[in-house]
C-alpha cells in the first residue's frame, strides 16, 4: 500500500557543472545579476549528465512521531530525461490493518499522505529546476548578500517566489555558480504548510553534483510551535556510471 508513495523522490536534483573562459570572467564579477544567468546555464546543461547515471535513494516517512515506512529504491533517468525507478526494499514499519472498515481507514490515510507527497515532489522540481526567467525574476527581488558560514558564496532571500505565500533561501557558490543549500517555505493550503531543505553534494572525482539529503516537514500554521504532521527524509547515494 505504501509501497508507491516514494517513488517520486529519487534524486530529482543531480548536475554536473560545465564552463568556460567567458563563464569565469563572468565569476568573477560581483554583479548577482550574472552569477544567476550562470546557475541558470548550469541547470540546463547539468540535467543532461543524468542518463549517464544510476543511484540509489532512500525514504523515510513518519506521521506525527511514527515511522511508516523505510524504501530503498534505485534511480536513473532515459535519454529522454524522464525518471526510471525500481524498488529495492520496502520495509512497511505500521501494522497493516485488517476487515474493511479498518482497510479503507488506513487506504484513505495513505490517500491523504500521498497527496502530500505529490505536492512536495511538484514544489521541490520547481525550485530547484527553476527556469531562466524564473531565476531572473527570483533575483530581481531577491536580497542577495554574502553567506554567512560559506567560503566565497552568495545568499538569495525572496519571498513570493512561484506561489503566494512562499519564501525560498538559496546559498550558492560564486565560484561555480551551483547551488550549495536550499531552503524553501510554501503553503499547503489554509491550515498546513511545508518546511523543506535540499544539501547538495558534490562526486568524489567529479564535478557532477547532487541534493544528498531532502528534509520536508508539513507543518499546522496556525498553532504553536507549528506541530508537525508528516515528515519526509529522503538520502541519494550509491551513484555508478552506467
Amino acid at each position: 500500500m505504501a509501497a508507491k508513495l516514494s517513488l517520486f523522490l529519487p534524486a530529482l536534483l543531480l548536475f554536473a557543472l560545465a564552463g568556460n573562459a567567458s563563464s569565469q570572467t563572468a565569476l568573477k564579477s560581483k554583479d548577482p545579476g550574472q552569477w544567476a544567468l550562470l546557475y541558470s546555464d548550469n541547470l540546463e546543461k547539468n540535467r543532461k549528465q543524468l542518463a549517464d547515471y544510476t543511484w540509489q535513494y532512500k525514504v523515510s516517512v513518519m506521521e506525527g512521531a511514527e515511522l511508516l515506512y523505510v524504501d530503498t529504491l534505485e534511480a536513473t533517468r532515459d535519454t529522454n530525461g524522464k525518471l526510471v525507478t525500481k524498488e529495492i526494499e520496502h520495509d512497511l514499519k505500521i501494522k497493516e490493518r485488517t476487515g474493511l472498515l479498518s482497510r479503507a481507514g488506513q487506504e484513505k490515510r495513505f490517500a491523504e499522505i500521498q497527496e502530500k507527497i505529490d505536492f512536495l515532489r511538484e514544489v521541490i522540481h520547481a525550485y530547484v529546476y527553476m527556469s531562466r526567467g524564473d531565476v531572473v525574476d527570483y533575483f530581481d527581488k531577491a536580497q542577495v548578500n554574502e553567506a554567512v558560514g560559506y567560503n566565497n558564496a552568495l545568499r538569495v532571500d525572496a519571498e513570493n517566489v512561484l506561489r503566494k505565500g512562499d519564501f525560498v533561501t538559496l546559498f550558492g557558490d560564486r565560484g561555480t555558480a551551483r547551488p550549495l543549500y536550499l531552503i524553501f517555505n510554501v503553503p499547503f493550503n489554509d491550515k498546513l504548510g511545508v518546511d523543506g531543505s535540499v544539501q547538495f553534494r558534490s562526486m568524489r572525482r567529479s564535478n557532477i553534483f547532487y541534493g544528498a539529503e531532502i528534509t520536508a516537514n508539513f507543518v499546522e500554521l496556525k498553532k504553536p510551535g507549528k506541530a508537525q504532521i508528516l515528515s519526509i527524509e529522503v538520502e541519494s547515494f550509491d551513484f555508478q556510471k552506467k
